[in-house]
């Protein structure tokens, strides 16, 4: 019953975690901790993909960016590409993996510490709107021989419950962030004083200012290339009901008048 209670609670204390996003990687790392507690495991380790700067070819390649357990510090400074490892195929196939025994499966080469006395891992992907940000990999059971499919899938609730609270942190980044302002403050103070000073702005220069700072911050959010594009086509549609909205109450008013 102890057990059991415990259990319960430690479930609504990574629930709160995940609410709670002023500090991304301290959230993290203390879902990292209850994770392991949960599945009895000696390591958890959070992993996010990113995107290789001053690549054409637009590769990606996932690097832990938080852990609980025993993980040498030089593990932060690996990177791994996409389809290659085991994180990078659970990343790359966005299929959870389930491992009993490393020394017996495919992915030995790919292992890490095969040596360890209990070789059992899972890893799940972290999924949001069919675009995986990350995975979670959980390894060493300690009351077990190895883990097992409830393992897994206890571990999958996990994942969709990060998947939001990254979508969130990335979300409020950008709305910290005011690019319309500083954008025409940046192009302003590039611009002659007798230039700058005008009623009408030149709409086709706002509008190129304002498209190169979201890009920008969107970036810097932490935002890839697919989901800026779904963001502008949503802020494009909102803003097109929003004028639509406007036309028909300047169409009422003119009946009014008449």
């Amino acid at each position: 019953m102890e057990n059991q209670s415990t259990f319960i609670y430690k479930l609504l204390e990574v629930s709160s975690l995940l609410e709670t996003t002023n500090n991304l990687e301290e959230s993290l790392r203390d879902l990292a901790s209850s994770v392991a507690y949960i599945l009895e495991a000696q390591r958890c380790s959070i992993m996010l993909i990113s995107e290789l700067e001053q690549q054409e070819d637009n590769q990606y390649y996932i690097q832990v960016f938080t852990h609980y357990g025993n993980l040498p510090p030089s593990a932060y400074q690996e990177v791994t590409l996409l389809n290659k490892g085991i994180a990078g195929y659970v990343a790359a196939t966005g299929q959870p993996l389930l491992i009993k025994d490393i020394t017996q499966s495919p992915f030995l080469s790919a292992a890490r510490y095969p040596q360890e006395n209990n070789p059992s891992l899972i890893c799940a992907p972290i999924v949001i709107k069919k675009q995986v940000l990350g995975v979670i990999n959980v390894s060493c059971p300690t009351q077990k021989p190895c883990f097992d499919e409830k393992d897994l899938q206890l571990l999958k609730v996990f994942t969709q419950s990060t998947a939001k609270t990254l979508h969130i942190a990335q979300l409020q980044a950008m709305l910290k962030s005011r690019f319309v302002t500083m954008a025409v403050v940046n192009q302003l103070e590039d611009t002659p004083v007798s230039e700058s000073i005008s009623i009408h702005p030149n709409p086709t220069l706002l509008a190129k200012l304002v498209a190169k700072s979201f890009f920008r911050e969107l970036t810097n959010s932490g935002f890839g290339p697919n989901q800026i594009i779904e963001i502008s086509t949503e802020v494009l549609n909102l803003l097109q009901n929003t004028l639509n909205r406007h036309k028909q109450r300047l169409t009422k008013g003119e009946d009014v008048r008449e």
